[in-house]
C-alpha cells in the first residue's frame, strides 16, 4: 500500500514518462486543484489510474495514435480552438469538457479519438454552415 506522498511522487513520474509535465495543471484542473497536494487519497488514485490507462493506449499502434491525433488537431484548427501552435491551454480546457470527452489529448485511444474526430467534424461543419449563412446575410443587406 503506497502512501499519499508516495503516490504524488508516482503522479509525476507518470506525467514525466508521459510527457505531459507541461500538463500539470490542466489535468489536476479536471480535479479542481493546482497542486498534488490539494488532492483526496480517492482523486490521487483516480489520477494515477488515468495516466496509466494513457501510458497503455502509447503502447497501441503509435502511427494510428498520430494519424488520429492529427486528424482530431485539424478539426480544432477548423473550429478555432487550436488556432496558435504549440498554444494547448484552449485544448486542454475544450476537451476536459464532458461533452466533448472529458479527457486530454494524450490520454484517448484509437477508438475514442475516432469518436472524438466524429464529434469535432460534425461541430466543424455545422460552425462552416452557419458562417455561410452568416456571410450570405452580410451580402443580402
Amino acid at each position: 500500500m503506497m502512501t499519499i506522498k508516495e503516490k504524488r511522487v508516482e503522479v509525476h513520474k507518470l506525467l514525466y514518462r508521459l510527457g505531459a509535465l507541461q500538463n500539470k495543471a490542466d489535468v489536476l484542473a479536471s480535479y479542481g486543484v493546482k497542486s498534488t497536494t490539494e488532492l483526496s487519497n480517492e482523486e490521487i488514485d483516480h489520477l494515477i489510474y488515468r495516466l496509466k490507462l494513457g501510458l497503455f493506449n502509447r503502447r497501441e499502434s503509435p502511427t494510428d495514435l498520430r494519424r488520429w491525433r492529427s486528424n482530431a488537431l485539424v478539426y480544432l484548427n477548423k473550429i478555432g480552438i487550436y488556432a496558435t501552435n504549440n498554444d494547448w491551454s484552449d485544448v486542454n480546457s475544450f476537451m476536459l469538457d464532458n461533452r466533448i470527452c472529458g479527457k486530454l489529448l494524450f490520454e484517448l485511444s484509437v477508438e475514442e479519438l475516432k469518436a472524438l474526430c466524429k464529434k469535432l467534424r460534425i461541430i466543424a461543419n455545422k460552425k462552416a454552415t452557419t458562417d455561410r449563412k452568416l456571410l450570405l446575410n452580410i451580402n443580402l443587406n
